[in-house]
C-alpha cells in the first residue's frame, strides 16, 4: 500500500500546519514507515510518498531541515512562473510573505516562493525528487489556458533550470480533464491528483496517483489510523470505478 499525504506550508489556516505539529508527524512517519519517491521500489507493507505543493519559500528554510534531521524523502510540485530568480529580503521578510500570499490573483514571480537557486539545491538532495506544478498554477480544466503549455513548458523550464530529469506532475487544484490526462501522460510518468485515496503501485489501475489531504492535521498519526485506512482504501475503489 502506498500513502502519499499532500502538504502545502507552515502556518496556520486550510493549507498550512503549524512546525511543531509537522515536527511531530513527522517523527511518527519516520519511526512506523519507509519513506519512498517516485519510481522507487515500494517494499511489503504500508509505504509512505510525502508531497509538496507549491514550493514555497519555507520549504527550504524550514521543512526540508525536518526532512533531513528524520531522514524521510518527499516530492515537490513546482509552478514554474512564480519562481524568482533571486530574493533581496530577509528570511523573515519572505516567511511573512509565505503566511501571508494571497490565493486570488498573486504577483508573479514572488519572494514567498523557493528561488532558482534553493531549488537546484534541493533537487541535488538525495532526499528531495522535483516536479512539475504546471505553468501558473491554474486548473486545466479551464477553457482559458493552453493544456500543453502548462504540462509541457514547465517540465522544460524545470529540466533546463535544475538540470535534472522531471517525471512527475502534479495537477493544480488536483482538477484535471480527459484531455489534459492524455497530455499528461505524453510527458510524464507519474502523474498525482487529490483522491483522498490510498495506492496500490506507481500507476494504479488508471494511471492516477491519489493523494491524501494532510494540512490542519487533527494528529501527527493522520492518515495511518484503522479508520483512515479503510476510508481510504474504500475511496481508491471508488475513484478507479469512476476512472477519475
Amino acid at each position: 500500500m502506498l500513502i502519499a499525504p499532500l502538504y502545502h506550508k507552515i502556518g496556520r489556516g486550510k493549507y498550512a500546519n503549524s512546525l511543531e505539529t509537522l515536527e511531530q508527524h513527522f517523527a511518527y512517519i519516520a519511526a512506523h514507515f519507509p519513506s519512498v519517491l517516485p519510481g522507487e521500489d515500494l517494499p511489503k507493507g504500508t509505504t509512505v510518498c510525502l508531497t509538496f505543493d507549491d514550493a514555497f519559500f519555507d520549504f527550504y528554510h524550514l521543512i526540508f531541515p525536518l526532512l533531513q534531521k528524520y531522514s524521510l524523502k518527499a516530492l515537490l510540485a513546482v509552478p514554474t512562473a512564480y519562481i524568482p530568480e533571486s530574493a533581496d529580503l530577509t528570511s523573515q521578510e519572505r516567511l511573512e510573505k509565505v503566511a501571508t500570499f494571497p490565493d486570488k490573483s498573486p504577483p508573479i514571480p514572488s519572494p514567498a516562493f523557493c528561488t532558482w537557486k534553493e531549488l537546484q539545491i534541493l533537487s541535488q538532495s538525495p532526499l528531495i525528487q522535483i516536479a512539475s506544478h504546471s505553468l501558473h498554477h491554474r486548473p486545466l480544466t479551464s477553457k482559458h489556458i493552453d493544456i500543453e503549455n502548462e504540462l509541457f513548458l514547465s517540465k522544460k523550464l524545470l529540466e533546463e533550470k535544475l538540470s535534472t530529469p522531471i517525471s512527475s506532475f502534479v495537477y493544480p487544484f488536483g482538477l484535471f480533464s480527459q484531455k489534459a490526462q492524455t497530455l499528461a501522460k505524453k510527458h510524464y510518468k507519474y502523474i498525482f491528483r487529490i483522491g483522498n485515496a490510498h495506492n496500490i503501485s506507481w500507476k494504479n489501475t488508471n494511471q492516477l496517483l491519489y493523494r491524501i489531504n494532510a494540512d490542519e492535521l487533527l494528529s501527527p498519526r493522520f492518515p495511518f489510523g484503522l479508520l483512515s485506512r479503510w476510508k481510504h482504501a474504500a475511496r481508491f475503489f471508488i475513484n478507479t470505478a469512476r476512472g477519475r
